[in-house]
């Protein structure tokens, strides 16, 4: 019923709809008073933290006002200045009358002085022993905690650990961080050390300090339940209660501590796996981190009753939400039993069947969306190819009415006036020959280069009324313009202007051709073949000029207008190898001139055959061919064309080219097209999983699309479209019977990223769904006795 019911799903949404804001909030809630209680708790750490570095400091002080009025003591100062102090220290063996009243003095001075260093040691518990270095002597004298006294000289002395840090020190006192000293006969003991410097050299005092008195009296009192660790600059634990801690680097306590120096704060940290709050501050005297590490769990146990009230309420919640909801459902599911009715949707129908009513639905919303994006997405895909297609279409002869060229105008966005146009044809006459760019072809070097030719000329400022430029041949672009307001003599140099500007700035040899001015779009194809035909005559007058048709049909000649249905007719002949049907139009052709022929003179009878040899060399440029193969590598064509002496002269030598013609067309599409076709195959049978298409494919090939389906289509007797679902049906049909594979991921596997469409096109193809084909297939596949 969870997977085929939507009504439970519906009864289920309702009451999670309910709950959810009321659980969301509460514990929204619950992380905002833990929030509260840890800073609160921070606080009074923080607190007891202030106040135990206050302790320590205290104490430090103390000791500190202590030493120097020890230092100032008169008879330390008299020991300490006593004159000649090195000597008697060094006098041995039997002693001079005369040093006898000295040496007493000397004496009584050092016993006084050891009283008053004894008296300071014992003025403060925390005090373990005292040194006096004499940097004259190089010897230290001891008063330790047990109340002796001794005298080393510093070669026998046993604890010298505090030595660097007194010559490091430019200030008259220090402390060391805490240390294992020596002891004299004893174990070693942690102490923290005050250095005091005498004045005298490097003279000095050295106050140990019992750091584990000092933790257990002031840390430990202060704050008995957490664990207190102080951490000098370098970060080094300098008091613990785990001696095992101390001396060593914090980070192996907590890692993510990376120094809090001038701060005060707290994270969280887990140390041996329980979570602790740890918060910090520094002792502004010592330089010293102290740290105190609280228990989380032990925290967090006055949140626990709400956590619990929480979810106490939640259960109430959802389960008064879930009632109200089985009510309410049933009015809301009424609509979604009419959709599954108009879906056809039936659980039944097939075991394979994994979705509930609104997947059912969805399903079938999603195949029409599908279909209408992918034929939309093919629309849009083709948009750029059907607007050129449709520009090049107005200037050929047509039967669309105005209104059917103006809707197409606003579907393909064709910026046009319908009213006073004139179409000027632009030849390349010498291109730029240039190498091509590293990793292009040479038809792709040369197809950029006329679309930046296009660009450009498209895009002159002299062209400030509405315009188009599109392809018509090789080597020649129709310049098609809105021409009202301007008349003949204005087109005509509109014309020169583009023609220097080319000429100029795109580095070519252009002549422009300018056909007669028309008020209607539909006359468009009449001045386009007048300016070709203007455009053919730069082979009499010279190339690299502007042409105009009125120029050369001067008023009063005899009106005779070129064949050009008959021409485009002789040439699709020609372009397929059909050449009875090409002489038959060529005599079509030549029947149009016999026409005019008794009221034109001879040599106005040349240059539509003249435009006509034109035509052919230009069908043979589009097939990627050259005349040379057919009349030889040193014929002249036009040479030959002009050199005839008689119309039936001009008609026979046609024939022969014609005839060439197509007899090495239809060689060269025969070895040309099986190749073709044979990589076009070989691409599919490889890329049958890629976003596919006969776009794609004569892209790859460089070859026109229509060429390739009618190609493929005459070779292999299927469309591209067929032959391409029938691989990935057969690839289809193998996964299906080889493995686990699910039919969503087959289809993606051979083509089809929407699962609903392959299931579409399969059974369409064979009759039964993916997962029919498996069932029945799978069975006849497997051994007697297979068991699933």
């Amino acid at each position: 019923m969870m997977r085929r019911n939507f009504f439970v799903k519906l009864i289920l949404t309702m009451a999670l709809l309910a709950i959810v804001p009321s659980l969301v909030s509460n514990i929204v809630t619950y992380f905002k008073v833990s929030e509260t209680y840890r800073k609160e708790t921070a606080a009074n750490k923080q607190q007891y933290l202030n106040q135990t570095i206050n302790a320590i400091e205290i104490v430090l002080n103390r000791i500190k006002e202590n030493s120097n009025q020890l230092a100032l003591n008169r008879s330390f100062q008299k020991f300490e200045g006593f004159p000649g102090a090195s000597y008697y220290e060094g006098l041995q063996g039997e002693l001079r009358k005369e040093d006898l009243p000295a040496l007493y003095s000397y004496l009584e001075a050092k016993k006084n002085s050891i009283e008053t260093i004894n008296t300071f040691r014992m003025s403060n518990a925390f005090v373990d022993s005292v040194y006096y270095y004499d940097d004259r002597s190089r010897s230290v004298i001891t008063l330790d905690n047990d109340g002796s006294n001794r005298q080393f000289g510093w070669d026998e002395f046993y604890d010298k650990g505090w030595y660097d840090k007194l010559l490091q020190a430019a200030e008259t006192i220090a402390f060391t961080d805490t240390r294992m000293a020596s002891q004299y006969r004893s174990p070693d003991k942690n102490v923290l050390t005050l250095l005091y410097k005498t004045g005298k050299g490097n003279s000095a005092f050295i106050i140990n300090l019992d750091a584990e008195m000092m933790y257990t009296r002031i840390f430990s009192r202060l704050n008995q339940q957490d664990d207190i660790y102080v951490v000098s600059p370098e970060g080094n634990v300098l008091f613990h209660k785990n001696p095992a801690h101390l001396h060593q680097s914090i980070r192996q306590v907590l890692p993510s501590y990376a120094g809090f120096a001038g701060k005060a704060g707290y994270f969280l940290e887990k140390i041996g796996g329980s979570p602790k709050l740890i918060c910090y501050a520094e002792s502004s005297l010592l330089g010293w981190t102290f740290l105190n590490a609280s228990d989380m769990k032990a925290l967090s146990q006055g949140t626990d009753s709400i956590k619990q009230t929480i979810f106490i309420s939640a259960v109430l919640l959802f389960l008064l939400s879930l009632m109200l909801a089985y009510l309410s459902s049933k009015r809301l599911y009424k609509p979604i039993k009419r959709l599954k009715a108009m879906a056809g949707w039936n659980p039944d129908r097939s075991k394979l069947d994994r979705t509930d009513e609104l997947g059912g639905i969805g399903r079938f919303m999603q195949t029409a969306i599908d279909e209408r994006d992918y034929f939309k997405e093919k629309l849009d895909e083709s948009l750029p190819i059907q607007r050129e297609q449709f520009k090049a279409g107005l200037l050929r002869r047509h039967r669309m009415t105005r209104d059917e060229i103006s809707a197409k105008q606003q579907d393909l966005k064709v910026d046009l006036d319908q009213t006073n146009l004139v179409v000027m044809a632009i030849a390349l006459d010498e291109p730029d020959r240039q190498e091509p760019e590293p990793g292009m072809s040479v038809s792709m070097s040369e197809d950029l280069r006329k679309l930046r030719i296009m660009d450009r000329i498209s895009q002159s400022p002299l062209l400030a009324m509405k315009h188009f430029l599109v392809e018509t041949e090789k080597d020649v672009m129709a310049l098609v313009l809105s021409c009202g307001g301007m008349d003949r003599q204005q087109v005509f140099l509109l014309g020169q202007q583009l023609l220097h500007e080319a000429n100029l700035e795109l580095h070519g040899r252009f002549t422009i051709g300018v056909g007669r001015a028309y008020e209607s779009v539909l006359d468009l194809p009449q001045s386009y073949e007048e300016a070709v035909e203007a455009l053919k005559y730069r082979i009499l007058y010279g190339s690299g000029d502007v042409i105009s048709i009125e120029d050369i049909q001067l008023d009063g000649a005899v009106c005779f207008r070129y064949p050009k249905q008959k021409e485009e007719q002789l040439l699709a002949c020609l372009k397929t190898a059909r050449g009875e049907e090409a002489l038959r139009a060529f005599g079509e052709f030549v029947a149009e001139i016999e026409a005019h022929k008794s009221r034109m003179h001879y040599n106005q009878l040349k240059p539509p055959f003249v435009q006509l040899l034109t035509g052919i060399m230009g069908a043979f440029g589009q097939l990627g061919a050259d005349m040379s193969s057919v009349l030889g590598e040193d014929a002249d064509p036009y040479r030959e064309l002009l050199g005839q002496a008689s119309m039936s002269d001009i008609v026979r030598w046609f024939e022969h080219v014609i005839l060439a013609s197509s007899a090495y067309i239809e060689r060269e599409l025969s070895a040309k097209g099986n190749q073709h076709i044979a990589r076009a195959v070989e691409m599919i049978e490889q890329d049958y999983a890629k976003d596919l298409s006969l776009h794609s494919v004569a892209e790859q090939l460089k070859l026109n699309p229509a060429y390739i389906s009618r190609l493929f289509k005459q070779i292999t007797g299927d469309t591209f479209v067929d032959y391409l679902k029938e691989v990935r049906l057969e690839r289809s049909k193998e996964l299906l019977l080889g493995g686990g594979t699910k039919i969503g991921e087959v289809g993606r596997l051979v083509g089809y990223s929407n699962s609903y469409y392959f299931i579409k096109v399969f059974k369409e193809r064979t009759g039964l769904t993916p997962g029919e084909y498996r069932k029945l297939h799978g069975a006849m596949l497997r051994p007697q006795g297979y068991r699933l």
